[in-house]
């Protein structure tokens, strides 16, 4: 009986090493295929950029970006990385979309394949339906989230000063002010392709694993950081902290009612107000 007690004392933790592990594995292919598939998304983009002329004294001069990126040079790759999101959000938005379903294909497919089929996990009910009390309660959860990250950040930059942010963000809020255009793809794209398909994959394949066995108190931490580390580009490190808590809050609303669209429209509001804020206050938002 003792060493019995003894083993069910040692089976959470068990749990939690065996998860992480196999949480880890598919990280990283996760990752990796990602970072790969976007190399040549940026490359081929890049070399099929319309060349820009001039006809300054009859003699036509095109500038052409080459397909050859040095990405083991930092300097090559950031480079090439800012002429690529600059010409997505000022000339073909729609590659946002087409980069958040490069996404879900590269950390979803390995999650149902090995956490699903291999290891034999349950994940979430995706095919739940949603009543209108779910969606409320993602909603209130999404929005409340979002003005808990404002006056959080708000009094961060106050007291260390306002830290530079990744390019993309840059130039989103100088281009989304008052672009019905572009404020419709960045919301089917960064709202709900992004709070679709990373609900999926953070609440519905991992924290899911937590909850079956009675400890989503500890996986709701486990995948709140490991949230916040995946959305670290290279910006501000305040950022994924703050995306820590956000990932906190979307789990604590999946973890009470069970329902994985409840975090998906938590997700698609918080996104959705922010390009919102930009939408209607442009660069003053930061």
């Amino acid at each position: 009986m003792d060493l019995e007690k003894e083993d069910q004392k040692l089976a959470p933790g068990r749990d939690v090493l065996l998860m992480g592990l196999i949480q880890v594995f598919v990280l990283f292919i996760g990752m990796y295929s990602y970072m790969r598939v976007t190399r040549f998304q940026v490359e081929s983009t890049l070399s099929l950029k319309t060349p820009k002329q001039n006809f300054v004294k009859t003699k036509e001069v095109v500038n052409t970006v080459s397909s050859e990126v040095a990405w083991n040079e930092p300097a090559s790759a950031e480079k090439a990385i800012r002429e690529y999101t600059e010409f997505v959000v000022t000339k073909r938005p729609w590659l946002l979309s087409l980069d958040r379903i490069i996404w879900g294909l590269c950390f979803l497919v390995p999650s149902y394949f090995f956490i699903r089929k291999i290891a034999r996990i349950e994940t979430a009910e995706f095919t739940d339906s949603a009543n209108g009390r779910d969606i409320l309660a993602g909603i209130a959860t999404g929005f409340a989230t979002f003005c808990f990250v404002n006056v959080a950040s708000s009094l961060i930059f106050f007291i260390i000063g306002k830290p530079q942010s990744n390019y993309l963000e840059i130039i989103l809020t100088k281009n989304l002010y008052m672009n019905w255009k572009l404020l419709g793809w960045t919301v089917l794209a960064i709202a709900f392709g992004a709070g679709i398909f990373e609900e999926f994959f953070f609440r519905g394949f991992l924290l899911k694993y937590f909850e079956e066995k009675n400890i989503g108190s500890i996986g709701l931490i486990i995948t709140s950081v490991i949230f916040g580390v995946v959305h670290f580009n290279g910006g501000s490190y305040v950022a994924p902290i703050l995306l820590i808590f956000v990932g906190l809050s979307f789990g604590i609303s999946y973890l009470k009612t069970g329902n994985i669209w409840v975090p998906v429209t938590a997700h698609i509001t918080y996104n959705a107000s922010m390009l919102l804020a930009g939408f209607l206050l442009g660069d003053r938002i930061s």
